[in-house]
């Protein structure tokens, strides 16, 4: 009370109190380092390099103000090399080998290729025998009947051998000869152009496969932002900052991203059951590797390529050995009209003498079939007609092969600069998407702007892997038609360039060349409030991203596992002897 007298055990109750006070915020700092310690014995573990004494820190902590900022004085920091794991995938390059192993198999194995390598080994057996006809033939017969003699009717039995070689035959054997010789080239052409048909489906399958994993990761990766984003409109709409209109548009849109990315997985599912149709086996998700075709491989321009298809062409080869076949069939028909000279040995054998006499004919013969001279002529006419046809064809095969090429050349021209523009297009609304949330966070936007921005950079991504893969396939379809895809004599391991890791060309968003938005020095600045970090997904390029489960729309591609393969390699890397320098204890 004002103006009572202060007695003496009053004061010692209030020394009491201070003292006691001292003493408790000296313990509780104690237990606090006594914590720090044991959280961060694991790291002291790691870096045996680091000199800590945790109990010298805490037992100098209630001592003296000046001793704790001694003990926490960072030292000099020096830079050591360190063994860095950098993720090099073994589930790629296991995939890279399997891939590559079955296009080998599949260019000598897949049964459109054995169907024209049996047509091709039928026209070499035809070769066989038109050049047969030039040996001897040789015949065996035997007759039986009865003969009416001066001294009555008597049966018989002979046996017969003969023995016949062509001398002279109007040129009918040589032509038949070029006609199979020709059929035997054309169905090699056949085989050639079937080869690089089927590698060409069966690499543009993969590529579709790799389309369709992209565009559903891009359909997820919107879900999962649209997600978060519609989150944090609902706290806000909780607190009463806005309403619910944006939020239910918000829904509206998610619930579109995961119609689109099932939609995607369907497309997806057909491309695997093709990829499997052509290689035999049902790959893992991100277990392929990517294809790039070697710049080498392609024309330099579109003369060259024009060219290149007429020469290498395996229609026009084709076409010119039916030519050539057709030729051989009218030489044939016109050698009919001459006659033909025939040596001939032959030894009949009747034991009973009713019609033969023992001995051994040596002659030759010489035939001249003239028929009624009406079928020879039609069938000469015929033969004519037949080639006129197939020089038609020729020229009609020609243009399409030109057609083809300067499409094909046409395709990848245009096709690089619509990649190129899709990818400023995608790094634009990817800035735009950020500046958008940004202001989001911030309170200075709205919802709707941002899922309009969010929308923009969705459909730019999805536009963008069409324009890489359709880029992809074209630069194929060039290659098969300047004969690039497939030569035919290839050297060993020729189709190891289709998936060598190449300098990448620079693209939007996460394509290569480009540094991801979430590295250092290229993630936006940190934004105000407390607001989750949102991050638009990788752009679909020639790197791949992580896999993703695409049935799961809320993890992103950084969070599914994978195996990695470790590769040692040095890098500098700050390493300190004291213990608050690191940055696991800085946290503290």
């Amino acid at each position: 009370m004002p103006g009572r007298p202060t007695s003496p055990s009053m004061g010692w109750h209030a020394r009491c109190h201070t003292r006691l006070r001292q003493l408790l915020a000296a313990a509780c700092c104690l237990s606090a380092l006594q914590a720090m310690q044991a959280a961060a014995a694991p790291v002291a573990a790691a870096d045996r390099d680091l000199d800590t004494d945790i109990g010298m820190v805490a037992a100098a902590a209630p001592a003296s103000t000046s001793a704790n900022t001694a003990a926490a004085a960072p030292d000099p920091v020096v830079l050591r090399l360190a063994q860095h794991l950098t993720p090099g995938t073994l589930a790629s390059d296991g995939g890279q080998r399997r891939l590559l192993d079955a296009l080998y198999a599949l260019i000598d194995e897949y049964p459109d290729v054995r169907k024209a390598r049996a047509a091709l080994e039928s026209a070499g057996h035809d070769v066989n025998t038109a050049r047969g006809a030039r040996w001897p033939t040789f015949k065996v017969g035997t007759n039986t009947g009865d003969a009416k003699l001066r001294r009555g009717r008597e049966s018989y039995t002979a046996v017969n051998a003969e023995v016949r070689m062509a001398l002279l035959d109007g040129g009918a054997i040589g032509a038949g000869i070029r006609s199979a010789e020709s059929q035997e080239a054309a169905q090699g052409s056949v085989l050639y152009g079937t080869r690089q048909n089927v590698l060409l489906e069966a690499l543009t399958a993969l590529l579709e496969l790799h389309r369709f994993e992209d565009k559903a990761r891009v359909a997820a990766e919107s879900a999962r932002i649209i997600g978060q984003l519609a989150r944090i409109e609902e706290r806000r709409a909780e607190l009463g900052a806005v309403g619910r209109n944006d939020l239910r548009q918000a829904a509206s849109r998610q619930a579109g991203a995961l119609a689109q990315q099932h939609a995607l997985e369907s497309q997806r599912m057909d491309a695997q059951a093709r990829f499997t149709r052509y290689f035999g086996f049902t790959p893992q998700p991100g277990w392929l590797p990517q294809l790039n075709v070697p710049v080498q491989w392609m024309p330099a321009n579109e003369d060259s390529a024009l060219q290149a298809s007429e020469t290498v062409s395996p229609e026009l080869q084709e076409m010119e050995q039916q030519i050539e076949k057709a030729r051989a069939e009218v030489d044939r028909s016109k050698s009919q009209r001459f006659p033909t000279l025939a040596a001939v040995v032959a030894h009949t054998r009747d034991p009973s003498g009713v019609l033969y006499a023992e001995g051994t004919r040596y002659g030759v013969e010489l035939s001249w079939n003239f028929g009624n001279g009406f079928e020879l002529r039609d069938r000469i006419l015929k033969a004519i007609n037949e080639l006129q046809a197939q020089e038609a064809q020729q020229e009609t095969v020609r243009r399409q092969v030109r057609e083809t090429a300067s499409a094909a050349w046409g395709r990848t021209q245009s096709g690089r600069q619509r990649e190129s523009q899709l990818a400023d297009a995608v790094r634009e609304a990817r800035a735009a998407f950020e500046g958008r949330r940004r202001l989001l966070e911030v309170g200075r936007g709205s919802l709707a702007q941002v899922l309009d921005a969010q929308l923009d950079m969705q459909r730019l991504l999805l536009d963008e892997a069409d324009a890489i893969y359709d880029q992809r396939i074209n630069e194929l379809r060039l290659a098969r038609t300047t004969g690039r895809l497939l030569p035919q004599d290839p050297p060993d391991h020729w189709l190891n360039a289709l998936f060598t890791p190449q300098k990448p060309i620079p693209a939007g968003g996460g394509a290569p060349g480009t540094a991801p938005m979430d590295e250092p020095g290229n993630a936006p600045g940190p934004a105000p409030g407390n607001a989750p970090d949102i991050k638009p997904g990788p752009a679909p390029s020639r790197s791949r991203p992580e896999p993703q489960d695409a049935a799961v729309a809320t993890l992103s591609a950084s969070a599914m596992p994978q195996r990695i393969q470790l590769r040692l390699e040095q890098q500098l890397r700050p390493v300190s002897d004291a213990f608050p320098t690191t940055a696991s204890r800085q946290q503290w």
